[in-house]
């Protein structure tokens, strides 16, 4: 994955509304004014809108019939029906993606690992680690398991950020685990590499609830 790829003037707002979302520099509950956001960055009115509804896809703003976009409260809640629903349906995936192992998967998964290794950034490490999971069932993307597992690991992202500016070491622990799996992946090894994954899911999930309730 290139974060270095040109971006849509859409994307440039929503990584930057997202950002400041997740650092806290924009409270959950605060209503989105497209005018003032056009006026800070410099844009139009229509990346804004595209970059709003950006975010709602995410999961990090609600639309309100009398305020209109509002930034969501990222709840514990919320965060454990994400991972509780992945480790029920990513076993599934992982099974019928070993049934077709090919090593461009592999390599794939190899060098987005090599980019997470040289990552600081949180919210672009959390990118990264979504990029990461999503290849050894990448295999399977014509699936419509493979769209809704797709849709909560996106839905992951803000929270896997929170876990990582709460706990830093997470980061390192993470990274160890990334490559338990890929020799998993490697030696096609089913059972491992579910345990491994299920286990990395469970783990960020109770770290989350340490960072969301603190």
């Amino acid at each position: 994955m290139n974060l270095n790829k040109p971006k849509t003037m859409a994307e440039f707002v929503a990584d930057s509304l997202r950002k400041d979302i997740l650092l806290g520099k924009i409270p959950g509950g605060t209503r989105l004014k497209q005018d003032e956001i056009s006026e800070l960055l410099s844009v139009s009115a229509t990346p804004v809108r595209e970059a709003i509804k950006i975010l709602s896809a995410q999961g990090l703003v609600n639309f309100d019939a009398y305020r209109g976009a509002v930034v969501k409260n990222l709840s514990y809640k919320d965060a454990k029906d994400i991972y509780d629903i992945r480790l029920m349906l990513e076993p599934i995936l992982i099974k019928r993606s070993l049934e077709k192992f090919d090593e461009i998967y592999l390599k794939k998964a190899i060098s987005i690992q090599n980019d997470i290794d040289k990552c600081t950034n949180p919210y672009d490490w959390a990118i990264l680690n979504s990029a990461f999971h999503s290849t050894f069932w990448e295999v399977e993307s014509d699936s419509k398991l493979y769209d809704i597992v797709q849709s909560l690991l996106i839905s992951s992202i803000p929270y896997i950020t929170i876990t990582l500016m709460h706990k830093q070491d997470h980061i390192a622990l993470s990274d160890d685990e990334h490559l338990a799996i890929i020799n998993a992946y490697k030696s096609r090894d089913e059972g491992l590499l579910i345990e491994l994954n299920s286990n990395h899911t469970m783990k960020t999930r109770d770290i989350l609830e340490d960072a969301i309730n603190a």
